[in-house]
């Protein structure tokens, strides 16, 4: 028998939440966890929501809005961080990279996407559970620059050594080669996503996660010298 959301809220003073990616009930276990914070007595209410979380043709994007909207009507000190993609999601893509000398991801090779570690997100979220200043505030959450597939295929090249090579594929072609642990609505959800990008790529700014860290982001370069050093 799993946790309820009042019991795992009792006797905390702060909730961290991030909802379950393209899980049809994610946006009512999120509007739950935040009526059981208010009746366990929580006082902070950090919510990992998504950047752009207003564009509600991407379902991942719109389901955080009524958690968000949840949140403005309850009486928790609530932060809204809204990071873009993550770094961590190359990590699936690592393994091509060194092995074939191929990153392939399905849409265009120019297409520029903005990015951020999450170990900086998980700082900031940390911040505003043990801190007050970031209380009642939304902060878009994002690493220096947006980079494509060609840029990050070569940053993959410098750090091994060797040439990488930047490819678009078809989302069916990706999945086979990924492998993404989604069942065919999830998938279906993602490939939205990835159509998304393909046309408008993404953006975002990293001026108010410098701001708030009071250093400079982590930079994807960084990170990707990470993956070829493990």
């Amino acid at each position: 028998m799993g946790v309820t959301p009042a019991a795992s809220s009792a006797g905390a003073d702060g909730v961290f939440h991030i909802g379950p990616a393209f899980q049809a009930d994610e946006t009512q276990m999120g509007c739950n966890l935040v009526a059981a914070a208010q009746q366990a007595g929580v006082r902070k209410f950090v919510f990992s929501s998504v950047i752009q979380p207003t564009h509600v043709t991407l379902a991942n994007h719109a389901s955080k809005v009524p958690v968000e909207a949840a949140l403005f009507e309850s009486k928790l000190e609530y932060t809204l961080l809204h990071p873009a993609n993550f770094f961590q999601n190359l990590r699936g893509a690592w393994p091509g990279m060194a092995r074939d000398g191929v990153f392939a991801e399905p849409y265009p090779v120019h297409t520029r996407i903005a990015r951020v570690d999450y170990r900086d997100v998980a700082e900031v979220a940390a911040i505003a559970l043990t801190e007050d200043r970031l209380a009642y505030g939304s902060f878009e959450l994002c690493a220096p620059g947006r980079f494509n597939p060609q840029e990050i295929a070569a940053m993959a090249g410098e750090a091994l050594g060797r040439p990488v090579a930047a490819r678009e594929l078809d989302f069916e072609g990706w999945v086979e080669r990924m492998r993404p642990p989604y069942d065919a609505r999830q998938l279906q959800l993602l490939s939205k996503v990835h159509a998304h990008y393909a046309a408008h790529g993404l953006g975002g700014n990293a001026l108010t996660l410098e701001a708030i860290l009071g250093r400079a982001p982590r930079t994807l370069a960084q990170y990707v010298r990470e993956l070829a050093a493990a």
